[in-house]
């Protein structure tokens, strides 16, 4: 399974996380294998989705749920408005550090640093 995540601007009137996920939901079809959506508010109207996709590789995951976004958006009146403000997989840091920690490995490593706090 692989999260992308999905940034949209949303001017206006933008409906609530669960309602907002049940949009995006009510577009996807089942042959896409779209497991989850998660709805995470930002200032400005900025909306970040997680889609939770079950694909061969993270480059199809991407295209689901870019397909899924621009059909909610085509059709449904309280997204017309909505401009894509970037697509992609999202880094899970912690399990490229574990990588790189395993067993037979001299444990150097420099950690990613925690892009939302700037700590390391």
């Amino acid at each position: 399974m692989h999260l992308v995540h999905v940034r949209l601007v949303v001017p206006g009137e933008c409906p609530e996380g669960p309602g907002l996920r049940e949009i995006f939901r009510a577009h996807a079809v089942p042959e896409e294998r779209l497991e989850h959506i998660s709805v995470h508010p930002g200032e400005g109207g900025l909306v970040t989705l997680g889609f939770f996709v079950t694909a061969d590789s993270l480059l199809a995951a991407e295209s689901v749920a870019l397909s899924v976004v621009e059909r909610a958006v085509a059709g449904e009146p309280a997204l017309r408005e909505a401009r894509l403000h970037g697509c992609g997989g999202a880094l899970v840091a912690e399990f490229f550090d574990r990588l790189v920690i395993g067993p037979g490995r001299d444990g150097r490593t420099m950690r990613v640093q925690d892009q939302d706090s700037g700590q390391n």
